[in-house]
């Protein structure tokens, strides 16, 4: 099973530790993907119907607006052991400015100090399964219909000449900045 480090650099708290994050064994993962889409499914969230034979893949595929508001739909008491098993997956932590790694998930979830390294982690647990990035596959979503916007604009068009500043939400964890991909 693949492990990885992560590092958090958001200022706060946390800032310097150090988690490690090993996946789970395919057929709980796969277990996990699929109850957390029959959660999704019941919370009354935008999933297609031909999304179990795509596996933890179509995850991915309905989009962040549909999960976040899937979850924010569903009831804790079917989100919450979803969460737990996602957190199972951190297996290490050194505290900033610490030089032993703690190795008991209680004592560790005591240990974290902000509530956003919480949902980093739950957004790296999922990447470390998928083998890829949510991040990263999200950015390079927003660069394709930026392209395609481009591209379909016509002379009736108005279109800004101003440049974009570069967003400071892009640092924060997935979730945090959940707004930004809901529409």
């Amino acid at each position: 099973m693949r492990s990885q480090s992560i590092t958090i650099t958001r200022a706060g708290r946390d800032q310097g530790g150090v988690f490690i994050l090993t996946e789970m064994p395919a057929i709980p993962a796969s277990e996990w993907f699929v109850r957390t889409l029959q959660v999704l499914v019941r919370s009354g969230a935008d999933v297609p119907p031909d999304i179990f034979r795509h596996g933890a893949i179509g995850f991915v595929t309905i989009g962040v607006g549909a999960l976040l508001t899937g979850i924010g739909k569903a009831p804790w008491a079917e989100i919450k052991p979803l969460l737990d098993e996602l957190l199972s997956c951190v297996t290490a932590y050194t505290p900033p400015g610490g030089t032993q790694p703690i190795t008991n998930l209680t004592t560790i979830k005591t240990q974290i100090a902000e509530p956003a390294t919480v949902f980093q982690l739950y957004e790296e647990v999922v990447s470390l399964h998928l083998g890829f990035s949510i991040r990263a596959k999200l950015s390079s979503y927003r660069s394709l219909v930026d392209d395609l916007m481009k591209t379909t604009s016509g002379p009736n068009m108005r279109t800004s000449t101003d440049a974009s500043a570069p967003s400071s939400a892009d640092d924060l964890p997935l979730f945090e900045n959940s707004k930004r991909y809901m529409g």
